[in-house]
């Protein structure tokens, strides 16, 4: 289950960075949709709630002293109770400096400030407790900042236009604050939960998974075409058929999605929905299908249908249409699991191994054979290889395996 949810996370995590950098790039370009909404209903009533409570200064508090403890405690390597203790004395300090940069407002002192606070701070709760290395903690600090800078500059060029800090008002702060917020929450469990990795797996293997992804399907579809190659003219028409029906269908579905979406002024949010779904559709185990096209068509429209009435609009948040799509494709999943008690291609480890386990031993052939199946997706010719079993004896392993998983259910 904890490897399922920290998946979700990195999903969620990896599809936003991807998304991010596309929206960036339409920026350049001239397609400016993705600007902050600061007239909507929600944020003037947010913004009005936190005037009549005198709630600004708690909030700017609270979030100072969140990124800092993130930024402090990945530096450090430490995310224990003095670690929470630590950053919560060092309130005043946060403060002060972002005193000193709205009031000199010069980009290059402010960054001077960020840079050097933070690094002092991190040395000092280093120098104390003995965390990590001097080099280590420079090392990490240069990793975290880099990433910091990355989001910030991108978000700030995306949704606002323009760096001057100062000019920012309490909707511009708290808009862009909740996306950072979340990514900033998601990112730090993460690197807790796979350590230094995770820098290095969040940027760059969301783009390198779409690389391998994109060559598997082009290996697919060669061997579609080889195999339709094979067939007799009759099943040659039938499955062109069958594939423009299939087409045609799923088309005049999304259609009917984006127009739902359209008519209830969530058009873009629910692109964002789609898109993330799709990316993340099989990162979870097999995709989740009912028994009929017609069943699928009336609950994909009412699924996107509830998640467009749900989900922020991307003027307050980018990030939410992004989970919801996310949580979709993770939860859809799970349906899947609970009905199907076989392996399957792609099963998360955790589950692979509680059904496999209870018919044969984790030494044994049998858990190699199906672990290089399941779990990394080889083919049947590539573990005939390393085997020197037959590709039907493959088979017969898979089925006589799958078998007595089924009678134990």
């Amino acid at each position: 289950m904890k490897s399922n949810i920290d998946k979700f996370l990195s999903k969620s995590l990896s599809t936003y960075i991807f998304l991010l950098v596309i929206i960036f790039i339409m920026k350049l370009v001239g397609l400016d949709y993705f600007g902050l909404d600061l007239n909507n209903p929600i944020i003037t009533k947010v913004d009005g709630l936190f005037k009549s409570w005198y709630l600004k200064d708690l909030w700017y508090v609270f979030t100072l002293w969140l990124y800092g403890y993130f930024i402090i405690s990945i530096t450090c390597n430490c995310n224990n109770k003095e670690m929470k203790i630590y950053s919560i004395m060092c309130i005043p300090i946060f403060y002060l400096a972002t005193y000193l940069e709205t009031k000199y407002s010069i980009m290059i002192l402010n960054c001077f400030i960020d840079f050097g606070y933070l690094l002092l701070l991190s040395y000092l709760f280093n120098l104390r407790y003995k965390c990590v290395s001097n080099k280590k903690l420079i090392l990490n600090y240069a990793k975290i900042i880099i990433l910091n800078l990355f989001f910030q500059i991108i978000s700030v060029i995306t949704r606002v236009g323009y760096f001057e800090k100062s000019n920012y008002n309490f909707i511009v702060n708290f808009i862009l604050d909740l996306d950072y917020l979340l990514l900033f929450i998601i990112y730090h469990k993460l690197y807790f939960e796979g350590g230094e990795r995770i820098c290095l797996e969040m940027v760059v293997s969301s783009f390198l998974q779409r690389k391998i992804n994109l060559k598997k399907s082009l290996k697919k579809l060669q061997r579609n075409l080889d195999s339709f190659k094979k067939l007799n003219k009759v099943d040659k028409l039938t499955y062109i058929i069958y594939l423009q029906l299939s087409l045609l269908w799923n088309t005049l579905s999304v259609i009917l999605i984006l127009l739902v979406a359209k008519l209830n002024n969530t058009f873009i949010e629910c692109i964002f929905i789609l898109t993330s779904f799709w990316l993340s559709k099989r990162q979870f185990g097999k995709p989740f299908h009912l028994k009929s096209m017609s069943q699928c068509f009336v609950v994909s429209n009412l699924t996107y249908y509830i998640l467009n009435r749900v989900t922020t609009p991307l003027g307050i948040s980018i990030f939410i249409p992004i989970l919801l799509g996310v949580s979709l494709s993770y939860f859809t999943s799970k349906l899947v699991k609970s009905e199907n008690p076989k392996l399957y291609r792609g099963i998360p480890i955790d589950e692979f191994d509680k059904k496999i386990l209870k018919v044969t031993d984790k030494n044994s052939l049998h858990y190699k054979i199906c672990y290089m199946y399941y779990i990394e997706r080889k083919s049947e010719l590539e573990i005939s290889h390393k085997t020197n079993y037959s590709i039907d004896n493959i088979k017969k392993i898979k089925s006589k395996i799958n078998k007595n998983i089924e009678k134990l259910q």
